[in-house]
């Protein structure tokens, strides 16, 4: 069924098509690690070593909690759009074990999958809810600390997660001092990146963002305060949760990516908007240009 090649040392654990996308679990023997596909071209969407599954792989992952450095407190209520294989909320959760975490995920046969090849369990603090992101938060009366945006289909985010008008809905979901957090393909494999700067631009007061070191992602940080930080304050905030919680990877290295988004303007680049959103349209274009 697959149509990637996998490397001498790595094995096919099992692999189906859900309802949105072709799925496949891997194993490296020589890297003793599990990864989660998600296209037919072999994608890795989410990873864990199998020595310590409990820390976070890949760069995004880590950098993703560079959010925690925008708060005032501990966050008390934490949404996640997307599960993945779970690695976030479950690393959150043994951070802050007293934080309240909603998982939203669409497609009803990666939880399973989570939890049998990647150690995610539900527990009292953090429930996964079968549904569409968009639907869960227009819906949802409950306001968030932080909410995390990483739901993908394959390599692109579903257009209707990406618009004005779905930017509003979440932003109507934030407590005062709320962040948003969302992990973003560079531009080389996302043609509508410096659309979904200005569209984030658009809704929020401020847009940080943070550059990967050694992967191709990028971390958007938006906040509903009017408090504009800078490159120091965010690292002397990364440098204090450091201490305090001792992560098992460097915050402060995340914080020193920080590349403030006035250096990103494009006075060409079309809002995304739920009558404008071919996000999801590229993919399509490249393999008919192949």
């Amino acid at each position: 069924m697959n149509g990637f090649a996998l490397e001498p040392t790595e094995k096919l654990l099992m692999e189906k098509n859900s309802l949105y996308q072709y799925i496949a679990v891997t194993e490296d023997a020589a890297k003793h690690e599990r990864y989660l596909r998600n296209n037919k071209k072999g994608l890795i969407q989410g990873g864990i070593s199998l020595n310590t599954p409990e820390k976070l792989l890949f760069e995004y992952t880590q950098m993703s909690f560079i959010s925690l450095a925008f708060l005032e407190k501990e966050p008390e209520d934490v949404l996640f759009a997307g599960l993945g294989i779970g690695v976030m909320p479950r690393y959150l959760n043994r951070y802050y074990p007293q934080t309240k975490m909603d998982v939203v995920e669409i497609d009803t046969d990666i939880m399973p999958i989570a939890k049998e090849y990647f150690y995610f369990k539900e527990n009292e603090k953090l429930q996964v809810h079968s549904r569409d992101a968009r639907q869960f938060i227009k819906r949802s009366k409950k306001k968030y600390d932080i909410i995390f945006l990483d739901a993908y289909q394959s390599d692109y985010i579903p257009f209707h997660l990406t618009t004005v008008e779905f930017l509003r809905e979440v932003k109507s979901r934030l407590k005062d001092n709320g962040v948003v957090v969302s992990n973003i393909l560079s531009p080389k494999r996302n043609k509508f990146f410096d659309s979904m700067i200005m569209t984030y631009k658009k809704v929020f007061p401020y847009l940080y963002i943070f550059k990967g070191k050694r992967s191709g992602n990028f971390i958007f940080v938006v906040t509903k305060s009017f408090d504009l930080k800078d490159k120091d304050g965010i690292e002397a905030a990364a440098g204090k949760l450091q201490a305090l919680k001792k992560f098992d990877f460097d915050l402060p290295e995340t914080a020193s990516s920080f590349e403030y988004s006035m250096a990103y303007e494009w006075s060409g680049a079309d809002i995304l908007t739920d009558d404008f959103a071919p996000v999801n349209l590229y993919k399509y274009q490249d393999s008919e240009a192949k």
